[in-house]
């Protein structure tokens, strides 16, 4: 087990954990619910609902942080007396209850202003709300705020700021935990002043729903299009893009800038306009920086990405070979990990690569059983191909034999010897692209229809280096105690033993900073030569369908059955710092 959080932060004072002094003087306008108001004065309902939300992130991460419920410590307890064991009891959490008929079943509420909790199924805290008159109760599972008197969840912003500053500490609580060597830059909130209120004010205007828009097809550009939308409903791009971070009226660049394209073409999405956008400029930029891409006929819309990547990158103003800092970059950059080890003196050599997406192969690879297999349950000596997103990148980061030709060991001396490859992300970035590969060129020209599961959250904590290190290191530690950690001059039989012994556990909890959102995704519909590419995207909370100047409604479910051929997850927990967070 890791180590011990650090304590719980004291709770902060309800004057400061108000979000109004934003707008200075204009409190009325600070929540929905009239019947809010005269509870807050006093600022005890805002602590006892900062108390209940801590409790309900502490229950949610209870295995991250190394807190079970009382039945299951009972069972280590037993556990540890029958192995005569010295460790320490692990910290219990009380499992949230109805106190009339103690099931944790249908949505439990927490009273915030008394000690009751009670199931709403069983209508044991509507009764209890009626017969003491107590109006306001604190759904436990969501943190959701209800009140009884508009018989609602109502919504207030001083109360979304205390569950959003739980979350960041239980986040960065979680993180320190997992990963204790990380140094991460720590959250600062920002509070405006009164001069900076006001121009805030002054300012910001509200306007229609705008960044939805369909895009003309102008022969064959439906590989463009879809990146478009991809690059519009990237979070990332567009926090830079609509604060004038590259403005075109001020470009330096004299012609031919990406930078600039992208700055029309998100003033364009968030004009207001409603007809579709035909984006002439932006193609006819693209022929003059990329002659392979100039012409009519069908494209790979993961070529265009990659090279509207490097075009953007190539005329940004803060443009490097090294640690680059233009928003490519700080949105798409990280490093691949690459380990080979030396199976006659289990040296390691480590190289890394940069890279702005990731390619994951489809056709199964002929391999012994898997330490995934053995807890899948297969009984199969090769794996029977990708069903899942998980499985490709559980092959693409499976250590890999290497032949006898394609190593030299710098230690040992010896050539031609026999060596293990294994992949790993070192730094990750803040926004993930997936490239599955559905066209081959090997025998012939053909595509892969192979339908890949993927998830709208996604969990990268097992195959970052950091977190398979420190996996590494708990084991060796545990065989290191049960006196089963083999030879101790490291031979390649105990790094062998090792790695599938941490192949075979279960996976790291997850980290916060290591958790995806489904952002965008990218469907080839038809043959290699002669078919058609739609998108979907997630706008306001809400999935559309984008096929070229048709846009449509969509449902989740649509989005995740659809055959993907790219996939974009941004993370949940963006770093507050991404140049110093990379050097970590």
């Amino acid at each position: 087990m890791s180590a011990a959080p650090p304590s719980s932060p004291p709770l902060i004072p309800s004057t400061k954990l108000l979000t109004q002094d934003f707008f200075p003087g204009d409190h009325a306008t600070s929540h929905g619910c009239p019947h809010l108001k005269p509870f807050k004065k006093n600022g005890e309902i805002l602590s006892n609902y900062q108390i209940l939300a801590r409790y309900s992130l502490h229950y949610k991460n209870r295995h991250a942080l190394g807190i079970l419920p009382p039945k299951d410590n009972k069972k280590r307890q037993k556990h540890s007396e029958d192995n005569q064991s010295n460790s320490k009891p692990t910290r219990q959490l009380p499992t949230p209850a109805c106190l009339t008929c103690e099931t944790a079943l249908g949505r439990i509420h927490a009273c915030l202003q008394c000690v009751y909790v009670g199931c709403w199924k069983g209508e044991h805290i509507q009764h209890h709300s009626k017969e003491t008159g107590h109006t306001f109760s604190m759904e436990i599972s969501r943190c959701g705020l209800y009140c009884n008197q508009c018989k609602d969840f109502v919504y207030d912003r001083d109360f979304e700021g205390i569950h959003n500053g739980e979350i960041i500490r239980s986040s960065e609580t979680i993180s320190m935990m997992q990963e204790p060597g990380q140094k991460r830059p720590r959250y600062a909130k920002w509070h405006a002043g009164t001069k900076e209120a006001a121009a805030i004010k002054a300012g910001a205007k509200l306007k229609t729903c705008q960044g939805l828009r369909g895009l003309r097809n102008m022969g064959s550009t439906c590989f463009m299009n879809v990146i478009l939308q991809c690059f519009i409903h990237n979070p990332l791009l567009r926090s830079y893009f609509l604060s004038d971070q590259h403005s075109s009226k001020r470009c330096e660049v004299n012609n031919d800038c990406m930078g600039c394209e992208m700055d029309q073409l998100f003033t364009q999405f968030y004009s207001g306009a409603k007809v579709p956008y035909g984006p002439c400029s932006f193609l006819h930029t693209m022929w003059m920086s990329s002659s392979d891409l100039a012409g009519y006929a069908q494209q790979d819309a993961h070529e265009f990405f990659i090279s509207a990547l490097n075009q953007i990158h190539a005329k940004s103003p803060s443009a490097k070979l090294h640690h680059c800092n233009c928003v490519i970059h700080k949105t798409f950059a990280g490093v691949l990990q690459s380990d080979v080890t030396c199976l006659n003196c289990a040296n390691v050599t480590s190289a890394f690569d940069p890279i702005l997406d990731i390619s994951l192969d489809l056709r199964p690879t002929k391999r012994s059983k898997s330490a995934v297999n053995k807890a899948r349950g297969g009984n199969d000596e090769r794996n029977d191909g990708p069903n899942s997103l998980a499985d490709c990148l559980d092959r693409y980061t499976h250590p890999e034999k290497l032949g006898t030709n394609e190593y030299n060991c710098s230690k040992c001396g010896k050539t031609g010897q026999e060596a293990t490859k294994q992949l790993s992300i070192k730094v990750i970035p803040p926004v993930l692209s997936f490239q599955l590969k559905r066209f081959e060129h090997s025998m012939g020209a053909s595509k892969i229809e192979t339908k890949i599961k993927f998830p709208a959250q996604l969990d990268m904590t097992q195959y970052t280096t950091s977190a398979r290190r420190l996996k590494k290191n708990k084991l060796a530690a545990q065989q290191k105690m049960n006196g089963t950690s083999g030879s101790e001059n490291g031979s390649p039989s105990t790094l062998s033993s090792i790695s599938s012994a941490s192949s075979v556990n279960a996976s790291m909890e997850p980290i916060p900073t290591y958790i995806y959102n489904l952002f965008a995704v990218i469907n080839h519909q038809g043959k290699m030569d002669t078919g058609h590419y739609t998108a979907y995207a997630k706008h306001r909370g809400e999935w559309f369908s984008l096929d070229d100047h048709k846009v449509s409604l969509a449902t989740q479910k649509e989005v995740l059955d659809s055959k993907a051929y790219m996939l974009f997850y941004v993370k949940q927990t963006l770093d507050y710092d991404f140049v110093n967070a990379s050097k970590d």
